[in-house]
């Protein structure tokens, strides 16, 4: 995957909030899974930043973010810009985040209703992931699509019948519904 091509390097000099900005996040999150996810938030990540841009919808609430994925170059998302929200159990990093799309989206592992299937969100979780390797992780699949895909999905099943009838209807979503 995308991702595990790409050597990270972080920072923790980061601006964005402090431990005194988020007070005791709703009793969703256990200390230890606040402090984890407080850390993951402050990262600064140069390639992460390119791809995929992470906010808190409410400072007080460290279990929900927002972020915006850019469609990547060279594939039918291209120039697209992709709204995600991330919600996180209570029970993280031992359970993988639900990750959905809020902007309208045509692709083979995303449902109608915005939902992403992968494996790293399902059985192939590792509490060794955080969330910005997932969100950049979803950022690779809108270029390149994984199996299984969803059987009821006819993004799927376009993109196995016909890949560029796939492409063309994935970019005219884009320009319609992803609009930067």
């Amino acid at each position: 995957m995308f991702f595990q091509k790409l050597k990270l390097r972080t920072s923790k000099n980061s601006h964005k909030i402090s431990p005194a900005t988020v007070s005791k996040s709703p009793a969703t999150v256990s200390k230890s899974s606040e402090k984890r996810l407080r850390k993951e938030f402050q990262e600064e990540d140069h390639i992460l930043k390119a791809h995929v841009r992470a906010s808190l919808p409410s400072p007080e609430n460290i279990s929900r973010w927002e972020a915006t994925v850019n469609g990547p170059v060279g594939c039918p998302y291209e120039n697209g810009v992709f709204t995600v929200s991330v919600h996180i159990p209570p029970k993280y990093p031992f359970q993988p985040p639900k990750i959905t799309f809020k902007t309208k989206i045509f692709h083979p592992n995303i449902s109608e209703s915005g939902e992403i299937f992968v494996d790293i969100l399902g059985s192939r979780w590792s509490s060794a992931l955080t969330i910005n390797l997932v969100l950049l992780s979803v950022c690779s699949i809108l270029s390149n699509p994984v199996e299984p895909f969803l059987v009821s999905n006819y993004a799927g099943r376009l993109y196995r019948k016909d890949r560029k009838a796939y492409e063309k209807v994935a970019r005219e979503w884009t320009l319609k519904y992803a609009k930067g």
